[in-house]
């Protein structure tokens, strides 16, 4: 799960963060801390390793805290305002890296935004409008109703 101001427990650094699910489930520390590394290179933030998350950007928060919803391999991402808090190109940054990212480990992501240009990464999207699904549209549908609210899956 990601959530909107990218969630770490703020004593620990970023990789300790990511490392922290596998750690818990009982894997050997080099294996959890290898697997740490080796996201948060993929996602641009291995310069962060060390970092407290007051050290870290927005941005560098939410792509840690992706990191460390990614390090289990789930099979499905909840992702709740990721980039809420972010200034438009740490938006569209972390967005194209969660959508990449989850592919390649061959999670589903579903995103939950406001924003259209986060919502527009996605391969479908559920508009919800006062609590009821408004419609169901193909990414490359332009038609998409104008209503706030939009649920990305």
């Amino acid at each position: 799960m990601v959530f909107q101001y990218g969630t770490l427990v703020p004593e620990l650094t970023g990789e300790e963060n990511v490392a922290m699910p596998p750690l818990l489930s009982g894997r050997p520390r080099r294996d959890a801390i290898a697997q740490a590394r080796a996201l948060l290179a993929q996602l641009g933030v291995d310069h962060v390793a060390m970092s407290t998350a007051a050290q870290m950007s927005g941005g560098e928060r939410q792509r840690v805290a992706l990191a460390r919803a990614l390090v289990t391999r789930p099979r499905a991402v909840l992702a709740d305002e990721p980039t809420g808090a972010l200034d438009s190109v740490a938006s569209d940054l972390v967005a194209t890296e969660l959508v990449a990212a989850a592919r390649d480990a061959g999670a589903a992501v579903v995103l939950v935004t406001h924003d259209a240009r986060v919502a527009a990464h996605a391969d479908r999207e559920v508009h919800l409008w006062d609590g009821r699904v408004d419609g169901v549209v193909a990414a490359d549908a332009v038609d998409a109703p104008t209503h706030d609210g939009v649920v990305t899956a």
